[in-house]
């Protein structure tokens, strides 16, 4: 550490000190600046890429909020007429009872007209 210090040198210090402050000028002008710019660009894309995939990220919960109504609704839609094609087939069936009910009297009164007029 001695030796450093002795071998000091006030010229050879001032001309490093003038090459590293005219570096340091140089990569600030040509260097830095298109690098940070490149950096910050990076940075608003990164952002933007994260907003727009929180956008689809709701939009997603929006067409799923959409798709369980949309399937709710038909579920819906389709026990009605579940419930509507029971209550026909119950009233076809009904009918067909009560017309075959006045079918057997029409031909039980015609079997006693006609048994009675054959007697």
């Amino acid at each position: 550490m001695e030796k450093l210090i002795e071998d000091f040198s006030v010229g050879l210090f001032f001309w490093q000190l003038i090459l590293f402050v005219g570096l340091v000028l140089l990569l600030k002008k040509f260097a830095w600046k298109p690098i940070l710019n490149s950096v910050n660009e990076r940075e608003e894309g990164i952002k933007d890429a994260l907003a727009s995939a929180e956008e689809a990220k709701k939009e997603m919960q929006n067409l799923n909020a959409s798709n369980e109504q949309l399937l709710k609704d038909a579920r819906a839609e389709r026990d009605a007429l579940m419930k509507d094609a029971r209550d026909i087939k119950d009233k076809m069936i009904s009918d067909a009872k009560e017309e075959a009910k006045e079918v057997l009297k029409r031909v039980k009164v015609y079997h006693k007209s006609a048994w009675i007029s054959y007697n």
